[in-house]
């Protein structure tokens, strides 16, 4: 799969939507929030479905498995502070 233009602008310029992205999937969100402080601290739709979008496009490997059930649910106890109910049910949908 390959990215969108909006993804690979984001990704070359590794911007503030990027580095989200590549917290989430490298297991790093709380060492985002103490070096940037940017004010939002939830994971939103838009980190998951961006951060999907470059695990499926091989532009990054991720230390955490939001493809299986069980990578899933480790993703959310972990994180569980930090989620929102409407993101949790986004991340549980391909498994119900």
């Amino acid at each position: 799969m390959k990215l969108n233009p909006r993804d690979l602008s984001s990704f070359i310029a590794k911007d503030n939507r990027f580095k989200r992205a590549e917290a989430l999937l490298t297991d790093q969100w709380e060492s985002l929030l103490l070096s940037e402080p940017w004010g939002m601290t939830m994971m939103t739709r838009s980190d998951i479905v961006y951060a999907k979008a470059l695990v499926a496009s091989d532009a990054m490997t991720p230390t955490v498995d939001l493809t299986t059930f069980k990578g899933v649910q480790q993703f959310i106890q972990r994180n569980a502070v930090r989620l929102s109910p409407d993101v949790v049910t986004m991340l549980k949908e391909p498994f119900l």
